[in-house]
């Protein structure tokens, strides 16, 4: 089946609209309502402002906005905020003119108006799916827009049946003022997002976690610096300063913010735009991995050591260590580069002292931005010495 579009969205709940609008023009004529003739004049109102509404979406989606930064979007909230004091509008009017009405105890009347509602109750269901789907929030704050015109039908049609039955047109009275107070809490409702849409704050508290989630899981990032999130309308733009290995090339940090782009776009679908900073780490931090002999030495061969020492630094202060063991029985010749390049990657390792280094091992170490560097000596203490004092070579592949 094929799915709707923003005009049929808008040319169904016209349709819906419209047949409210005879039916309660025809009723107005046969019972002679007063009632059902304000009414009909009110919904002449709501059909003008769907049809500002239809436009001011039209307007956020041109290829107009894109001469501007973050486009024409935040045309819709404007809508939503005048569709939010219109329904306000319409509850105040509606207790103004209250004490000046007459209560016409017409069943006829409330007939007419019960049958109304059902087209009035489903073109605000339309509005409201319609713009959850096509992420639309003016349409969606138009058909509560409906609803409001819904509760003040409800109160009429009470009042009119209730004072028919009691002859007490207190009841009428009560069940407008009702409708009118849920108007107001509808107002509030529409209103709400509008506003924090125009004031930059987040319509959703959700969305900055989930974001912080879904780049925390690229292991390129080292960390998250800001994250800013903007709605204009229904759409958000993202902005990211994130730190990576300094060691990357332009390329690959290019590709990182290509990355993060294409996850958040694909998982948080709201997202226009995501624009990403990329800082290289000042981080001081360093883990080095040296392959070690059973006596705590430098071990001639890297990839079939069965023995690892690991040691942490903040500068030149050591922070821990760590001796990492590997079974006898893992050591196969066509997969110890790429276990050891497990065993660095896991630990986060960002440099590697050792005598002796093979082509495949110092590609592919090279290619995960791990260096690796030449020790002059079996001693572990001799050849950090060395390291932090500019004293080793660095074996390239």
């Amino acid at each position: 089946m094929k799915k709707l579009t923003l005009t049929g969205y808008i040319l169904i709940s016209l349709a819906l609209q419209v047949s409210v609008l005879v039916i309660r023009l025809v009723g107005a004529v046969i019972t002679r309502n007063d009632a059902l003739l304000f009414e009909s004049f009110h919904i002449i109102t709501d059909i003008t402002v769907t049809a500002a509404v239809f436009a001011g979406i039209k307007i956020a989606n041109s290829t107009r906005g894109l001469k501007y930064s973050y486009g024409l979007f935040r045309i819709e909230d404007l809508v939503s905020l005048a569709i939010a004091l219109i329904i306000v509008y319409t509850a105040l009017d509606i207790l103004i003119y209250l004490p000046h009405s007459y209560a016409h105890s017409s069943f006829e009347a409330a007939l007419f108006e019960v049958a109304s509602l059902i087209p009035l109750l489903s073109s605000g269901l339309i509005k409201i799916r319609g713009g959850k789907v096509l992420r639309a929030t003016s349409l969606v704050s138009d058909g509560y827009h409906n609803y409001s015109d819904v509760y003040v039908g409800v109160g009429v049609t009470v009042g009119l049946f209730l004072s028919y039955y009691t002859g007490q047109v207190i009841f009428y009275y009560l069940a407008v003022i009702l409708a009118a107070g849920a108007i107001l809490y509808t107002s509030i409702s529409v209103g709400k997002d509008s506003i924090v849409g125009i004031m930059d704050l987040p319509k959703d508290k959700k969305v900055v976690p989930k974001i912080r989630e879904i780049v925390t899981r690229n292991r390129d990032v080292w960390e998250i610096k800001t994250i800013k999130a903007r709605w204009a309308g229904a759409v958000i733009f993202v902005e990211l300063v994130v730190t990576v290995n300094s060691r990357l090339t332009i390329e690959e940090a290019h590709n990182v913010a290509n990355a993060l782009e294409n996850s958040l776009k694909s998982e948080i679908p709201d997202i226009k735009d995501v624009v990403v900073h990329i800082e290289p780490s000042s981080s001081k931090d360093k883990v080095i991995l040296l392959p070690v002999d059973n006596d705590g030495k430098i071990s001639e061969t890297f990839a079939r050591s069965t023995h690892y020492k690991l040691l942490k630094y903040t500068g030149t202060v050591m922070t821990g260590s760590e001796v990492i063991d590997v079974r006898p029985q893992d050591i196969v010749a066509e997969k110890n580069a790429l276990r050891v390049l497990e065993i660095a990657k896991n630990k986060g390792v960002t440099d590697v002292i050792t005598l002796n280094a093979g082509k495949i091992i110092l590609s592919v170490f090279e290619f995960n931005h791990i260096h690796i560097w030449k020790a002059q000596s079996q001693s572990v203490d001799e050849n950090v010495f060395l390291f932090f004092h500019d004293g080793l070579e660095r074996l390239l592949a």
